[in-house]
């Protein structure tokens, strides 16, 4: 997470110490929770190692994946962070997980503190809407095949990790056609 901070190049060596104050350190076994439905989102985490998966679930229990998050990415239920209302997402690990955490009300203090911090909260909101918009004009642009190869492409020693369900939901493709992409058929 220090050296993602230090590659923004906007934070001086004491704006950026102050992060190791109140960053802990959360352990998620597979299938854990970093958050439920219903609860609110106090926190933001930095994937050390792992991957998270965030996903909702209809009335008749079916469940869609939103996002998949990998090593060094920044995840949260963020519309419930910022609103501070319940979450109607779930965000589990994938595989054994450490995080690195930031509470909202410490996250907020270094903000109140800093205009560095503020104009870290802005980059970071930008680099998440650009990626929303990437993820919602490959739904538009590409097939199923080629955001399954951009992914593969991306995090190849993860693709494995990720169960064929919960990867064929996130590309917006049934299990079938991805088992026939991955046999490269």
């Amino acid at each position: 997470m220090i050296e993602f901070l230090k590659s923004l190049q906007i934070l001086s060596d004491n704006e950026l110490q102050k992060i190791n104050a109140v960053i802990k350190t959360k352990f998620l076994k597979k299938n854990g929770f970093l958050i439920k439905e219903g609860a609110v989102c106090d926190e933001i985490a930095w994937i050390k190692t792992g991957i998270l998966r965030s996903y909702y679930s209809n009335v008749e229990g079916k469940e869609t994946t939103k996002c998949i998050a990998f090593e060094n990415e920044l995840t949260a239920a963020y519309s419930s962070f910022i609103t501070q209302e319940p979450t109607f997402e779930n965000i589990h690990a994938l595989c054994d997980s450490e995080l690195l955490v930031l509470k909202r009300t410490d996250l907020y203090a270094l903000y109140a503190g800093s205009a560095e911090w503020q104009n870290v909260g802005r980059i970071l909101t930008e680099l998440h809407y650009i990626d929303l918009e990437k993820r919602t004009v490959s739904f538009q642009k590409q097939t199923g095949k080629e955001r399954y190869e951009a992914l593969a492409a991306e995090h190849s020693k993860y693709i494995k990790f990720i169960p064929l369900k919960h990867l064929s939901s996130f590309l917006g493709i049934t299990p079938r056609h991805l088992s026939r992409l991955r046999n490269g058929s």
